[in-house]
């Protein structure tokens, strides 16, 4: 092998509709390409294509680290395609390290992308549930792929799906989606920056839906425990959704606190209180704060805490009541 060259596995991934997930790296023995180590990656991607005969657009791809590690499939680093081989140091290095490590031929992250969001968008019924379904897996399979989402407006496009439905089973993948998104420091910063996403988060909290809300509640748990100022995010949050309604703020989280069929789900209860002082906890200025508590105890929140207080659930294998009365004892 000549010292110009680095030779190494290379396969393709037909990931054109990111919504298969069924396909696997091709072809399952890789061919070993001699790249040349100095010369910029693009311009030996189409070399790569033709090698590989694969079913994808030359001018929508890009190549990635990949590598079979057992049972796992490991998606590495996006090579640079201005960039030759050699001044990928560290990805080099694990090439030559790892002999069963490959370069994979696949879609940009920037056309799958695209492809995900026109295709929510223009979608209907069970091909809509489908792609809502699988969105939590994409984010989970590629990081890069959240960080893409985001940028490309993606939240706003989820949003705008989950207001012009009313199928509680697309709001419920629409929230599962996200919370896999909420773990990625580029998919928190993104609902950050989205106050019209914790808008939404607020606003399903009526829905009606146990699960719904519960995933929800959750969400908007670990949105504001993540940064102090995020509890003034859901405060403003707050204030648009319930101030175009003409209602008082929180009235959401209220309703289901005094909703008494809710105590046949104690999570739900438990949650809400949690987010209530997780909430008043993070207010960083006073004037706020009174000013979100006044709006809990103008809604009864002292009659709430009163029946629970008075009317303790005897058979609590889960320990759930028990955690409702600390919290509303924080809360007092």
């Amino acid at each position: 092998m000549s010292s110009n060259t680095f030779s190494c596995r290379i396969q393709y991934l037909n990931d054109s509709n990111p919504f298969v997930t069924s396909n696997f790296p091709e072809p399952t023995r890789p061919p070993s390409y001699p790249f040349l180590i100095s010369v910029p990656l693009s311009n030996q991607l189409a070399s790569v294509h033709s090698a590989l005969n694969a079913p994808l657009k030359i001018e929508d791809c890009t190549l990635q680290i990949y590598r079979q590690n057992g049972t796992e499939a490991e998606y590495g680093a996006y090579l640079d395609l201005d960039q030759s081989l050699d001044e990928h140091s560290e990805e080099l290095e694990l090439l030559r390290e790892n002999k069963r490590a490959t370069v994979l031929l696949r879609t940009q992250l920037s056309v799958r992308v695209h492809t995900c969001i026109e295709k929510i968008l223009n979608s209907r019924d069970g091909e809509l549930r489908r792609s809502l379904f699988l969105l939590k897996q994409l984010f989970q399979n590629d990081k890069d792929l959240v960080h893409e989402f985001v940028n490309k407006d993606g939240l706003e496009c989820l949003v705008k799906v989950a207001n012009d439905t009313k199928e509680h089973n697309y709001i419920n993948y629409i929230l599962r989606a996200l919370g896999q998104l909420m773990l990625f420091v580029d998919g928190m910063n993104g609902v950050i920056k989205s106050n019209e996403t914790v808008q939404w988060l607020y606003s399903v909290l009526s829905s009606g839906f146990r699960l719904v809300m519960k995933t929800s509640l959750k969400l908007l748990i670990v949105f504001v425990e993540y940064a102090e100022r995020n509890a003034l995010l859901l405060t403003q949050a707050v204030d648009v959704v319930d101030g175009n309604r003409k209602l008082k703020p929180w009235c959401n989280i209220m309703a289901i606190l005094g909703d008494l069929s809710n105590q046949d789900d104690l999570e739900l209860i438990l949650y809400s209180m949690i987010l209530i002082n997780t909430v008043l906890n993070a207010i960083p200025d006073q004037d706020t704060f009174y000013d979100v508590s006044d709006s809990f105890e103008e809604q009864g929140m002292q009659q709430i805490i009163q029946h629970y207080f008075k009317n303790p659930v005897k058979h609590d294998d889960t320990g759930c009541f028990k955690q409702i009365v600390q919290q509303m004892e924080l809360y007092e």
